[in-house]
């Protein structure tokens, strides 16, 4: 017997989106979504050494994840990044991705530096987050930032940040790593979010 049904199980999951809204290709990709209580909860830091394994296994799953994201939506032009809390995750890692750089992983970061430190002179932007991608918040972000984080041997190691929008674009994963969206830098007054 046959069916006129075509058996999608072999296909990848992003083959299988459609015409979906954003938000819901990027939940079947394994995005969680806003309104789960991870994303607005402090991550737990890793110590290292100790934890690499631990750390390795949630870095492979962000790239995967990441990977997959790429593949149905085009970052070429700019960056973006996955922090462990958007995978279900409530630890303190989180990738960056740069158009043609290697990938950055970011293992407890801390920020040490942000300039201009005044908000009222940071860039006026428009910053969209895989965890509610039908919409963009309207903000101010610093144009350069100095990051310290830790390798999965537990080495410390610095980046700075200091072309066009990749401060910000860091920064928003520092954020979520910290239980922060970008709707909480929303200037009260101001329209809060915008259609993607």
């Amino acid at each position: 017997m046959t069916s006129d049904v075509a058996d999608d199980s072999r296909t990848m999951p992003e083959q299988r989106l459609g015409a979906r809204r954003p938000s819901e290709v990027m939940a079947a990709l394994g995005i969680v979504q806003l309104g789960d209580p991870i994303l607005t909860t402090a991550t737990r830091p890793f110590v290292l050494p100790d934890e690499c394994d631990e750390a390795l296994r949630i870095l492979a799953r962000l790239s995967a994840v990441a990977d997959a994201v790429q593949r149905v939506h085009d970052f070429s032009t700019g960056a973006m990044g996955l922090a462990a809390p958007q995978i279900g995750e409530p630890r303190s890692i989180a990738i960056f991705r740069v158009a043609g750089e290697p990938q950055l992983v970011l293992i407890n970061p801390q920020v040490l530096e942000i300039g201009p430190p005044a908000r009222r002179d940071q860039e006026e932007r428009s910053e969209g987050c895989l965890s509610f991608f039908d919409f963009r918040c309207a903000l101010r972000r610093p144009r350069t930032a100095v990051i310290s984080y830790r390798t999965p041997a537990g080495d410390e190691a610095i980046v700075r940040f200091d072309r066009g929008r990749l401060a910000g674009d860091a920064l928003h994963e520092v954020d979520h790593l910290g239980g922060v969206l970008c709707v909480d830098h929303v200037e009260p007054g101001a329209p809060a979010l915008s259609m993607a």
